[in-house]
């Protein structure tokens, strides 16, 4: 039964066998057999150079929680094969497509791919004279370390991390003579102004292992647009502020109003701090942000202790020292929440 079975499947592959043939052949993709697939064109000359040029099309998102960004980007990698030239009899400046898994290629990696998805086929272009073109279009996600110290002013490198994970730099040498292009259309990341950076060369090391690969890092600066923040949180906090500053233009002995105001302005403050942590991940580190938000707490619960003080003093006939007290507090209260201020925006 198992030799009928394999001599029913030998059958069916010699009958599809010239049809697919016929459709790679009719799709323009040549085969070379793969016997060039494993070693390196000219071994003993030294590190093959490979160039790795990006064009990016879109960046779609920046996830601060999940420290992710969305990218839509075009990849061409290039390096040279005379292996694969042709003879000069036959150099008609034609290109040819071969399969990635029929010849040499750098094995080229994204270390920070946290979900691209390929979206054209897995080819490279080669001319007469054995010049190699791999081509890919890669959307989807990438993972970046932010630093969100300066937050909501902040200003973020994002990062698009290219190695070849089987050959070491005395085997590969990365370029990037084109470097990074992006399209002068605005991208679809709401909030953030973008430019391009200088991509610079390192190696990809893992200790541990012993392990030592060539990198080429990609940046892209973007540039956060604080107005949003400044509209729907830091705006209404310093109102909060206000709102809590006005205990001082009220008689000491107006007590439930005042202490109302203080503990209504805690709550508004507390609600508002609680917003600002949830757009942020689970960072051991003060934003300015952070900074902001404690200070108005802190200016807060000032308020409402001398709210406190200046009611009892005005019960114990200590009228004249609440009402000293009161004045006193109004500018003070200014002064110290410009403070915050400029601690919270300057450092």
């Amino acid at each position: 039964m198992y030799q009928t079975n394999l001599s029913v499947i030998r059958t069916l592959l010699l009958l599809l066998l010239p049809q697919l043939t016929s459709a790679a052949a009719a799709q323009g993709i040549e085969s070379t057999g793969s016997h060039l697939a494993g070693e390196r064109p000219d071994a003993i000359g030294g590190p093959t150079p490979v160039s790795v040029s990006l064009y990016v099309i879109d960046i779609d998102a920046i996830d601060d929680v999940n420290q992710r960004f969305s990218v839509d980007m075009f990849i061409n990698v290039s390096w040279q094969d005379p292996r694969l030239a042709l003879p000069q009899d036959q150099r008609l400046g034609q290109s040819r497509t071969f399969p990635l898994t029929d010849i040499w290629g750098p094995r080229g990696l994204i270390v920070n791919d946290r979900g691209l998805n390929p979206q054209l086929p897995e080819v490279a272009e080669v001319d007469d004279l054995g010049n190699v073109q791999q081509q890919q279009r890669l959307s989807g996600e990438l993972a970046v370390n932010l630093n969100l110290k300066e937050f909501p002013f902040d200003t973020q490198r994002l990062s698009i991390d290219f190695i070849s994970y089987q050959y070491s730099p005395s085997e590969l040498r990365l370029s990037s003579p084109v470097g990074m292009i992006i399209d002068a259309r605005p991208f679809s990341a709401a909030g953030w102004r973008f430019k391009m950076l200088e991509p610079e060369l390192g190696e990809f090391t893992v200790p541990a292992a012993g392990i030592s690969r060539p990198q080429l890092t990609f940046f892209v600066q973007a540039q956060r647009e604080p107005r949003y923040f400044l509209l729907t949180t830091l705006l209404p906090m310093s109102l909060i502020i206000f709102m809590s500053w006005t205990v001082f233009w009220l008689p000491p002995d107006v007590i439930p109003a005042r202490v109302g105001i203080s503990t209504a302005s805690i709550f508004s403050l507390i609600a508002f701090g609680l917003s600002v942590r949830l757009s942020l991940p689970a960072i051991a580190y003060m934003t300015r942000a952070d900074i902001f938000s404690i200070g108005c707490m802190l200016l807060v619960f000032l308020a409402l202790g001398a709210a406190v003080l200046g009611s009892r003093w005005a019960s114990v006939d200590r009228l004249e020292h609440a009402l000293r007290l009161n004045a006193v507090a109004r500018w003070v209260y200014v002064l110290l929440f410009v403070v915050v201020v400029v601690a919270a925006t300057v450092g």
